[in-house]
């Protein structure tokens, strides 16, 4: 079953945005690697998938471009929807989510993304700091499968 996060107004048109996202946790895994933008938000790194791209090339690039760092993709999570509106963009969104566990490798460049900030956060706080409940479920589901 879909997991879907938010609520669906009706008579709205929601842009749909297929996105991978990386859960990294620190080696105690009490932290979970985040982006902060400086705007104040915090996202598990990751984003939009480009035309032709598979999830992984998603992951790495994106992760890239927001740290700076590479990153080493390991295994599916699962998918989860989130319905938002983007006060950004003045559009409503359905974020199709596609989650995986991760792990960070070395810094190789600095982020091209200027807004972008890689923060840890403690896991016991990602529920309260991350933006989207999807987000927060794939925290979730990761520290499951730890276990």
């Amino acid at each position: 079953m879909q997991k879907i996060f938010g609520e669906k107004i009706e008579g709205i048109d929601y842009q749909l945005r297929k996105g991978v996202y990386a859960v990294i946790f620190s080696p105690q895994k009490n932290q979970v690697a985040t982006v902060q933008l400086t705007r104040g938000s915090y996202f598990l790194p990751g984003g939009g998938l480009e035309d032709n791209e598979s999830p992984e090339e998603c992951l790495k690039r994106e992760m890239l471009e927001e740290t700076g760092y590479e990153l080493v993709v390991g295994p599916y999570i699962g998918n989860a929807q989130q319905l938002y509106y983007s006060s950004r963009t003045n559009i409503a969104m359905l974020s199709d989510g596609y989650f995986y566990l991760s792990e960070i490798g070395k810094k190789v460049q600095e982020p091209i993304e200027e807004d972008h900030l890689l923060k840890w956060i403690p896991v016991s706080e990602a529920d309260q700091l991350l933006f989207h409940e999807h987000h927060i479920w794939a925290v979730k589901e990761s520290l499951k499968k730890q276990l």
